[in-house]
């Protein structure tokens, strides 16, 4: 039904251009069409998969020790229950007083999934792979002009992908026999094998307009737009997308869309600044030239969000042991509007801008969610679960329905140990201990649950070791995904050097911008749902120019830029929550700055193009990035970029930097492009 759509649409357009040759009002009527056909690859130069996805896990195939502790409120309940007077103060010490006997922590009902050192030693764990291609996919693009009058022109752009999934793939259904499976969440993302085109909220399994998409497929419109053009008028109405910024890497003004990181995540080439990975949005855009100096840019459209990769799929950012609800639509965002307004202008060698935006930030906020979800903790006697279970019982409560207005469910492909907890939260730039704690104080179940908050990180792991060996393996964390209303303004000025003709200072653009975000909206480090409020500053000094170095080669492009962002980096993660490692909740930075520097070489004739990108993070972490073009006749071009990341230079802690997340991504990209 969704191809049937597609073709639909074709073959309107096919009768709309076969009308001129009936019809005289169609007379005045051109168009023009083109396109390409490209084959796309990443082969991977590392030995690791992405640690956010199951196969990829920094834990797979690794025993953990783990020890269960007696929960502080679980002796008197016990007590109570048999009708035995309770201990003075109603509880026993802290999370670090009353280890529990080999034969109550064994964790009887686990096959070890994750490799975790059971008491009862068994079972396999989960393997860990090493897929040698990152990314494999088959794209095409037709792009359709139509000219309608001198002053009306529809423009319609139809990109479709198909990924033939050449990867060792995680599939949630050979684990339906452990702990009753992952049987929370969209079953479509958590359920089976990964899932790499459709994006799905909560009630809408398609809340991008004009997208059709499917496991392995993707068909979509990134324009649709009707364009009027009036002397210093122009005005678009349709699907769009708006570019305000075309700076590598960094994005100051470039305010407008989300960016959709479901094919190559960031790791694209870097000089194509976002061309293709911006979200299109219905809406109005509306431009005036109000002299050869000055234009007045403004915009209105449906808000859509940034897309993530899903779980399992090669470049998911979000760790899979967690469930995203995307409450896109149940909140009732699908329905906002965002616009905003630029001003941009030029007065001899100087230039000016300025913008004022009012958003829904596309990238979202995440907090922890009830899982809604209610499958009971193991019920086999003799089993640490079991006593939980059975202990509740007796007072007339059921683990499952507390389970259920938790965060939590108990399945497999969560987080098996506090060592893994603590790691994977530093991984994702968040505090192991405070979002513990929220995960408990906000949600009142857990508190029959025998759930407390710790103090220490000795008290987190003896607690986490617990209900992880009382889950029968491991539990799943439930987060939801919500967004905030901001302002955005920004200022921004540039200046052409005059200097010696020939000289690097000839005709060197400067310029610098600056945005301002007051009461900006972050996740919480603790997954909290008070969110944190911070106004937030990003600047951005870019220096460029084109220089001929020798009269025998075209002008190389030249490029160099500083960024300062005061409270979140580059991916939008509050800098509170760097730092964190196996043992040690995050204590934050304070400001970041990143450095980039790029270079192009066209060679006569422009048959060949050399590249190269670079990406530093004095914190310890950088991007290199060398590519190269090859055009061997008109029609057919041959591309290839190699992406070297490392995370921790110089044995920085990984935590501490912007690229540790992805340092797994070393990896040869190469492109076959058809042009017709």
């Amino acid at each position: 039904m969704q191809k049937t759509g597609v073709t639909g649409v074709v073959a309107g357009m096919s009768m709309l251009l076969a009308a001129p040759a009936q019809a005289s009002i169609f007379d005045d009527v051109g168009f023009t069409i083109g396109g390409f056909i490209r084959p796309e690859f990443s082969y991977s130069t590392s030995s690791d998969d992405n640690p956010a996805n199951q196969l990829g896990n920094y834990y797979n195939e690794r025993s953990v020790p783990r020890q269960a502790y007696a929960p502080p409120a679980l002796l008197p309940a016990i007590l109570d229950n048999l009708g035995l007077p309770p201990l003075l103060g109603g509880e026993v010490g802290t999370w670090t007083t009353l280890a529990l006997p080999t034969l109550l922590a064994a964790d009887a009902n686990s096959p070890g999934l994750r490799g975790v050192n059971n008491a009862t030693g068994g079972g396999t764990p989960m393997k860990r792979v090493d897929n040698d291609i990152n990314y494999a996919i088959i794209r095409s693009e037709v792009e359709l002009g139509v000219r309608f009058t001198p002053n009306l022109n529809l423009v319609a752009r139809l990109r479709g992908i198909y990924d033939p999934k050449q990867y060792d793939e995680f599939d949630a259904r050979r684990y339906r026999d452990v702990q009753g499976g992952i049987s929370g969440g969209d079953q479509v993302l958590y359920g089976g094998k990964p899932n790499y085109f459709e994006y799905r909220v909560e009630g809408d399994d398609s809340p991008n307009p004009l997208e059709w998409a499917g496991d392995d497929y993707l068909i979509y419109f990134p324009t649709l737009v009707l364009e009027y053009n009036n002397g210093p008028l122009t005005a678009r109405l349709g699907n769009q997308q708006i570019a305000w910024g075309q700076a590598l890497f960094f994005r100051v003004f470039d305010v407008v869309d989300g960016l959709d990181l479901r094919r190559h995540s960031v790791l694209d080439y870097a000089q194509e600044e976002y061309s293709d990975k911006r979200v299109p949005a219905l809406g109005a855009r509306l431009g005036y030239q109000l002299n050869e100096e000055l234009l007045v840019d403004g915009y209105v459209q449906k808000f859509q969000p940034t897309i993530y990769g899903n779980p399992n799929t090669q470049y998911n950012v979000i760790p899979a042991q967690f469930t995203v609800h995307d409450r896109y639509v149940e909140g009732g965002w699908d329905d906002k509007l965002s616009y905003g307004m630029r001003v941009k202008g030029n007065y001899g060698q100087w230039g000016f801008q300025a913008m004022a935006v009012q958003r829904y930030n596309p990238d979202g906020v995440f907090r922890w969610t009830q899982s809604g979800h209610n499958k009971d903790l193991p019920t086999n006697l003799g089993s640490l679960g079991g006593l939980v279970h059975t202990t509740l019982a007796l007072q007339g409560l059921d683990s499952g329905a507390l389970l259920a207005q938790s965060a939590f469910e108990a399945s497999p492909g969560g987080v098996y140990s506090a060592q893994e907890w603590f790691k994977y939260a530093g991984f994702a730039r968040l505090n192991a201990m405070s979002g513990l704690n929220s995960s408990i104080t906000e949600f009142p179940a857990t508190a029959d649950l025998f759930a407390t908050p710790v103090n220490t990180v000795e008290e987190a792991y003896n607690e986490l070791n617990t209900f992880f060996i009382a889950a029968g393996g491991s539990l799943r964390g439930h987060i939801a995904r919500e967004y905030a209303q901001e302002e955005v303004f920004g200022l921004g000025a540039s200046y052409v050097t005059e200097g010696e003709p020939g000289s690097l200072l000839d005709q060197l653009i400067i310029n610098f911008e600056v945005s301002y975000t007051p009461d900006r909206t972050f996740t919480n480090t603790s997954l909290s749902r008070n969110y944190i409020q911070e106004d937030s500053v990003t600047t951005a000094l870019v220096l460029e120019k084109y220089h001929r170095f020798s009269q025998a080669f075209p002008a190389t492009y030249l490029v160099f830029q500083h960024m300062y962002r005061s409270v979140d980096d580059l991916f939008g993660r509050h800098l509170s929550g760097y730092g964190g490692t196996v043992n040690k909740a995050a204590d934050g930075v304070d400001g970041a700055h990143y450095f980039a520097f790029a270079f192009q070489q066209p060679f006569p004739q422009d048959i060949y193009r050399i590249g190269f990108a670079t990406l530093y993070d004095p914190r310890g972490s950088i991007l290199v990035q060398p590519g190269i073009k090859w055009k061997p006749r008109g029609a057919f071009t041959v591309e290839a970029f190699y992406s070297y990341i490392d995370g921790s230079l110089g044995g920085a802690n990984p935590n501490d930097t912007l690229l540790s997340t992805v340092d797994y991504a070393d990896e040869v990209t190469v492109r076959l492009t058809y042009q017709f």
